[in-house]
């Protein structure tokens, strides 16, 4: 089962993922990030940090959610459990997503101008 609650902070959409995102629920995660898109917000966070598991699907909604808003906003993902990390940075897609280890470090990497970019969690 698949739980996606969207939140709104300043110009940020913030999904948050509870249970297994696997072949059968990766879709309800591309529909959410369907939704999150039409508002065009400044970027699109995916918070894995309740995800307990991650198949091959789930990375390749999030990677289609990565290009989804790539041309003009920003994207990251939150990834500190070795459940969601730990397979990103197995396919490499820490070198492609930026992953960060909490929602906080995310947001404010976000919304704060003097802020660096992401830091990989792996």
């Amino acid at each position: 089962m698949l739980t996606i609650v969207s939140a709104q902070h300043e110009e940020l959409v913030i999904l948050t993922v509870q249970g297994s995102i696997d072949v059968l629920t990766a879709p309800q995660l591309s529909e959410a990030v369907t939704n999150a898109l039409t508002g065009q917000p400044r970027g699109l966070i995916i918070d894995l940090t309740t995800t307990d598991f991650l198949a091959s699907a789930g990375m390749a909604a999030l990677v289609a959610a990565h290009e989804a808003i790539a041309p003009t906003g920003l994207f990251g993902v939150v990834a500190a459990a070795p459940a969601t990390s730990r397979p990103l940075t197995l396919m490499g897609l820490d070198q492609t997503i930026v992953l960060y280890p909490s929602l906080a470090h995310a947001v404010t990497a976000m919304t704060d101008p003097t802020e660096m970019t992401g830091t990989p969690t792996g």
